[in-house]
């Protein structure tokens, strides 16, 4: 390998980065999903010690950082406010209280993380469903040639929302399900993030 050619890979390493902060966030998160209920494997087999805590901090940390970061909740997405970084704040406050601090906040967080699951995923399919999938059957002629994009989009967010709905109510009604369908819905919800951002980057 030539110089030129070390040169040239050194510079893809280390150029700036094109992912906006939306997708590294959407990636974060659906890396700690996929990770999560790979482990929930073993923890619910016994051969792991588990911290349920740990698990619902994290998850409520790094919705925190969307509010905080980019106005964007489970419930949909905002103006990047004051208020949403209040509530940023609290919510981070809580998950790392949690993390710490075990067994304080456990149903709280249990309960908020279960709402917003089931919320956000109701509200997608009650406002945002009908009127992007009338979008795609009746595209404006610019729009025509990316409709097969918009399909695939709009698939996946429907799935991801149901996926929501399904671990917000494990949240809500702890033992309803075993842990291995537990695991692999949080699986599948972390794939499906990963999906979601590759779609976007061709929309955007």
């Amino acid at each position: 390998m030539n110089a030129s050619s070390r040169l040239s890979k050194r510079n893809i390493i280390f150029r700036e980065a094109s992912l906006p902060l939306s997708f590294a966030i959407i990636i974060l998160l659906g890396l700690l999903l996929v990770v999560l209920g790979i482990l929930l494997f073993p923890v619910n087999l016994g051969l792991l010690p588990f911290s349920p805590d740990g698990q619902l901090g994290l998850l409520l940390v790094l919705n925190a950082l969307q509010m905080m970061a980019l106005g964007n909740t489970p419930l949909g997405q905002f103006k990047r406010s004051w208020i949403m970084v209040l509530i940023g704040i609290g919510f981070a406050s809580m998950g790392i209280i949690s993390c710490i601090v075990p067994g304080i906040l456990t149903f709280i967080i249990q309960y908020l993380l279960g709402l917003l699951n089931i919320g956000g995923g109701v509200i997608f399919l009650a406002t945002g469903f009908l009127p992007t999938y009338r979008a795609i059957q009746n595209p404006p002629p610019e729009l025509i040639s990316s409709v097969p994009v918009y399909k695939k989009m709009l698939t996946t967010q429907t799935v991801l929302n149901i996926v929501s709905i399904m671990f917000g109510i494990t949240m809500l009604l702890p033992g309803l399900v075993s842990g291995f369908i537990i695991s692999g819905i949080v699986i599948i919800n972390g794939i499906l993030l990963f999906m979601l951002v590759r779609i976007l980057q061709r929309v955007s």
